[in-house]
Order: structure tokens, then C-alpha cells, then sequence
């Protein structure tokens, strides 16, 4: 058996990508004929590569329908559109426009699922070999968070950060430390933090252990051995700079929550002193000593920091530090993925403990029963899954990645256990040994038995609760119709104040432009939107002059408006909703879930009346 996995491995890894892919196909038939898309990033995203081969230059990403006149700058890489551009380049002609975009937008994910999962096996397989690797290849798809960035219609770049990882992860534990590994480490981190700078995190970790690897390795290995890590910081330094060159200009101002010629400095000032340290050590002739090549590390750190603190100091903290404290209380921090998992609902937390602990669980048994496994082996997982766990824990959408290190964990103790089992004579013993491997590589079956029965609970002594929750959530899922955007196109081409959330649908389906998205470069457009709700009808038409906008268009599904109905009970939107209109709104038939209000002449030359 082990002799036929090794043989045909990545066809058996295929076979389960394209079981896995038609699966998801199936249940996701409706969300794809109804153009249902995972959140509005992906609606933006769809908007910014038609954009972009409608012949807006692959340098410039501004939404130009967005926060007139100026447009909206977004702070996304071009390298993510290039596959949907690719695969709508080819479709189009065959399909159509707006058939091909439906296309793409299903298929698009699903080929990124293969690529991660390409890699996640061969990364598990020279972990814990080809079994180990199958059966946790197998298990991916039944993480929530880790499919629910790989589904039909998920076009954002969070399914390509996860195939970066699985690239890295896969090159990190190359036994053999193989030169090209080490390019493609650094590499991978590179595109990592050229598609977000979320990445560096996990790029510092990653290439830490490289670096503790190399400090630590054996003193009489031959040359091969030293050059890893320094090989991988060049790699991530060239790398970024190659993205970075290809995808930005240079005169364009610098931001820190993109990659910039700050970061690039920064990395390329760490490999200097790595590279520059090995020369003055007569090349790699001699191989520098464990205490030199931890003082070359050091020094290496402390050039990186230099570096950044010198150049751009705001870049070392929060990319969000400087966000308007309007728009952080109303969208930050209503956004479960950006908060910690300790500022989040029982919901949004279950499932990553649950991983977490059955992660612990099977990494600690791993630890002291597996003796493949090579001490510095188990130093690294632990290392790697206890710096992913704390990433995940302050950035809860990150926990997805210390899930999937889990899930090699859990398979390789669920191959363990079974085999283990056969070895019992009670028909019950084996029966429980893998049940309990089971329950323990999956853990998100029994987590969300238990959030179901807590939510019933929840609803028998909460009826009345329980059904406001329900209704709302029928209005939440007409309002996020494409359907219901799309018919918001028979209106008069026109400039729009609707909700941060409704806008990318507007943008996507209808020629209209809107006031700002959920994207922080625009907070005073997006400050603006709030105020607009939340402030006075005074304090509205002066904003709404200002931008020039003919329709307020509001929807009772909104969880945006809602909260902003609830913080401003006396505010615009609550006035709207009430319909106490000022005299300078006038309403308009509804269209689907929409309430549409106009804008009157009187208002747009500068006279604002009064509520």
C-alpha cells in the first residue's frame, strides 16, 4: 500500500481535488447562478480586472467610480487579477461578457484549491510521509474557514495567501536543504507580501526557522547546509523587489499596508549584512561557527530595523493606527476577521479552538510517540504552530493557517490510531481508538453539533429574538441579491449614497458611482458615508451636496444600516426609516428591497432645507 501512494501520489492527490471540486460545484449551483459572491471584496475585485481590460492601466488600480472626483485608491495587488483576466480573455469570446464573468468567478477558486492542495501534500508527505499526507489532503476541505476562501465566487486574494503558505511550508521542510527550496521559500513569503502585507508575519516566522535551522545544523555538514537561509532571504529580498517593480510605481506615493520600497530596503538591507558576513568569513569555504552565524542573524535583524525605522517609522506599527476614529468604530470593529478572537462571538471562535486544541493534542502525542521524526523536526512544528496559533489568535482571519497545520497533525495521529488499533483484540477497544482519532481530526463536526444545540437553546429562551434574527436574515439575503443590484441600473445613470457594504454590488452591476467601499485608503469617503446616516439631515444634505449625489439608497437587510440606525436612533437613516423625509428628499417607487429617496434640484445648487 505505502509502495502504491508513493508511486501514484499526486494523482491520488488530483483525484481528490477534482472529488473535492465537483462536490463543491454541486452545492455551490445556486450561489453561481445567482452570482452570489463571498463578501463585497470579491464584487471589487471583479469590478477592478474588467476595469483593467476595459484598458485602465496595469499600473493604476483607482476606482474611478468611487469618491469623485478623485476616485478611490485601492491598495490591492494586480498580480491576483491576472488569472481571472487570463481565464476571462479566453471565455469571453465564447460566452460572453457577463456569462464569462460568472465563469470565471466559479472556476477561478477552484484552481487555486488545486494549487494549495499540490502543495499542502507534498509538504505533509515530507513530513510524515505519503499516507499522512493523503488522508490530511482529504480532511482540508472539511475546515469551514479553509473552504470558504476556495468556493465558486471567493475571487479575493485570500485563497492565493493560502497557496503561499502551502508553497513555503512546503519548502521549509525540505530534509535535504536543497538549494532551489530555499529560493523557493523566500520566494513564496515574496508573493505573500506582494499580494498582502499580512504576509510578513508569517514570512518573519517561516524564515526564523529556516534561520534557527541554519544556525543550529550540524557542524560537519557539507556546504550544501549553509546555504538555505541566507539563499532564502536573498530569494524574499529579490523577490519583493521584482513584484514590487512589476506591479507599482516607483514615483506613486509609499503606504505601509501595501508592499513598498520601505519593505525592500528593509529585506535587502538584512541579506547584505547575511551575505556580507559570509564573505568577510572567507567566503563558504569555511563554514562560519554556530556563535558566528547567530551573530550574523542579529546583525542582520538589527540592519532590517534600522532600516525601517529610518526611512519610514510609521511602517513598524499598526496599518491601521492612523484610521479615522469614526470608521474605526463603525466598520473596523464591526469586522470580525480584523479583531482578535477574543473580541469575537462564540461563532466566529469555536471552530479555530477546537482546531487549536486538537491540534496541541495531536502534535504533543506526535511528539512523544513518532520516531520518524527528527528533533529538529518536532522543535520546528512546535515552534511553527505555536507562532501561527498566536498570529491567528490577534488576527482571527488568520487562524485559518494554524487550522491546516493542525489537520497534518490530526492525520497523522488519526494513521497512527488506526494502525494502532488493529493491534487491540477487544472489538469495542478498536472501535473507540478510532473513534477518538476521528472526533479528533474532526473537530468541526461535533463543534458545530454543539454550536447548533447552543443556538437552540439560545432560541427557546429567546423566541422572540430568535425570530427577529430570522427575519432579518431573509431581508439580509434579498438585499445581497446581484439580482437586486443589478435592478438598481434602471435608474438614471447617477452618483449614489448607499452603504459601504451595498456599494461594490452597485459598482459591479449597474454604471452608477457611489461615495466610497469598505477599503480604509478612502476613509474620508467612507467617513463621509457615516456621517451622512448617522449625523443630522443637515449635517446629510451638506455631505450629500457636496458629492453631488441625486439618490439615497437605503436597504432594511443592511447589517451596515442597522448598526447605524442603533447608534443614531435620532440620526438621517432613523429619520428615513420613520418616514420623517427632510423637504429636500423626495421618495421613489422601491426597486426589489431597495428604498430609493431622489435628491431635489433645490439641494444640489447648495440650498439645503431642513427635516
Amino acid at each position: 500500500m505505502p509502495a502504491f501512494v508513493e508511486r501514484y501520489f499526486f494523482r491520488l492527490v488530483g483525484a481528490i481535488w477534482l472529488l473535492a471540486g465537483l462536490t463543491i460545484l454541486l452545492i455551490s449551483r445556486d450561489a453561481i447562478a445567482a452570482w452570489k459572491v463571498g463578501d463585497p471584496d470579491d464584487q471589487m475585485r471583479m469590478v477592478q480586472v474588467r476595469d483593467w481590460l476595459a484598458g485602465q492601466s496595469w499600473w493604476d488600480i483607482t476606482q474611478y467610480r468611487m469618491n469623485a472626483p478623485a476616485g478611490g485608491d485601492m491598495h490591492w495587488s494586480r498580480l491576483v487579477d491576472v488569472p481571472l483576466g487570463a481565464v476571462l480573455i479566453i471565455l469571453t469570446p465564447f460566452l460572453g461578457q457577463s456569462l464569462a464573468e460568472q465563469m470565471t468567478a466559479a472556476i477561478v477558486p477552484l484552481f487555486t484549491m488545486g494549487v494549495i492542495m499540490a502543495f499542502y501534500a507534498a509538504a505533509a508527505r515530507r513530513i510524515f510521509g505519503p499516507i499522512v499526507a493523503l488522508v490530511a489532503t482529504g480532511l482540508l476541505v472539511t475546515i469551514i474557514p479553509f473552504t470558504a476562501q476556495v468556493i465558486p465566487m471567493r475571487i479575493d486574494h485570500h485563497g492565493w495567501q493560502l497557496a503561499c503558505f502551502a508553497a513555503a511550508l512546503w519548502a521549509l521542510f525540505d530534509r535535504e536543504t536543497r538549494f532551489g527550496s530555499a529560493v523557493i521559500l523566500g520566494l513564496a513569503c515574496a508573493l505573500w507580501i506582494e499580494i498582502s502585507v499580512e504576509g510578513l508575519p508569517f514570512a518573519a516566522l517561516l524564515l526564523g526557522l529556516a534561520a534557527l535551522r541554519w544556525i543550529f545544523s550540524d557542524q560537519e555538514t557539507t556546504r550544501s547546509a549553509v546555504l538555505p537561509f541566507p539563499i532564502a532571504l536573498a530569494a524574499i529580498a529579490a523577490g519583493c523587489f521584482a513584484f514590487f517593480a512589476a506591479t507599482e510605481s516607483w514615483s506613486s506615493p509609499q503606504y505601509c499596508d501595501a508592499l513598498s520600497s520601505v519593505h525592500v530596503a528593509t529585506l535587502a538591507a538584512m541579506a547584505f549584512v547575511i551575505f556580507a558576513g559570509l564573505r568577510l568569513h572567507n567566503g563558504f569555504s569555511d563554514r562560519p561557527k554556530i556563535y558566528a552565524r547567530l551573530l550574523l542573524c542579529g546583525v542582520s535583524a538589527l540592519a532590517g530595523a534600522a532600516t525601517l525605522w529610518s526611512i519610514a517609522p510609521q511602517c513598524a506599527g499598526d496599518a491601521f493606527a492612523g484610521l479615522d476614529p469614526l470608521v474605526r468604530e463603525y466598520w473596523f470593529d464591526r469586522g470580525a476577521e480584523g479583531l482578535p478572537l477574543w473580541a469575537l462571538s462564540r461563532e466566529y471562535i469555536v471552530q479555530p479552538l477546537l482546531y487549536l486544541f486538537a491540534g496541541s493534542g495531536a502534535l504533543l502525542y506526535l511528539f512523544i510517540t513518532n520516531g520518524r521524526l527528527s528533533k529538529c523536526d518536532k522543535t520546528g512544528l512546535v515552534i511553527l504552530f505555536v507562532g501561527l496559533a498566536v498570529i491567528g489568535t490577534s488576527v482571527s482571519r488568520t487562524a485559518v493557517y494554524s487550522m491546516v497545520v493542525a489537520n497534518i497533525f490530526a492525520a497523522a495521529l488519526l494513521v497512527n490510531v488506526f494502525a494502532k488499533a488493529e493491534q487491540r483484540k477487544s472489538v469495542l477497544a478498536r472501535m473507540g481508538l478510532r473513534v477518538a482519532a476521528v472526533l479528533i481530526a474532526m473537530p468541526n463536526l461535533w463543534g458545530q453539533a454543539l454550536m447548533d444545540n447552543i443556538d437552540k437553546a439560545d432560541a427557546r429562551q429567546a423566541p422572540e429574538r430568535a425570530a427577529f434574527n430570522q427575519t432579518f436574515e431573509k431581508q439580509a439575503a434579498a438585499c445581497q441579491k446581484a439580482s437586486a443590484a443589478a435592478a438598481l441600473g434602471a435608474l438614471p445613470k447617477a452618483s449614489i449614497m448607499a452603504a459601504l457594504d451595498t456599494n461594490p454590488a452597485i459598482l459591479q452591476f449597474t454604471q452608477h458611482s457611489v461615495v466610497a467601499s469598505g477599503h480604509h485608503r478612502n476613509q474620508t469617503a467612507m467617513a463621509d458615508v457615516i456621517r451622512t446616516f448617522t449625523g443630522s439631515p443637515t449635517d446629510a444634505a451638506r455631505i450629500i451636496v457636496a458629492r453631488k449625489i441625486r439618490y439615497v439608497v437605503i436597504c432594511d437587510g443592511s447589517f451596515e444600516l442597522a448598526l447605524y440606525a442603533d447608534k443614531a436612533p435620532d440620526g438621517f437613516l432613523s429619520r428615513l426609516r420613520a418616514g420623517q423625509l427632510p423637504d429636500w428628499l423626495t421618495a421613489k417607487p422601491d426597486i426589489g428591497p431597495f428604498k430609493i429617496y431622489e435628491v431635489q434640484p433645490l439641494v444640489s445648487s447648495g440650498a439645503a432645507g431642513s427635516s
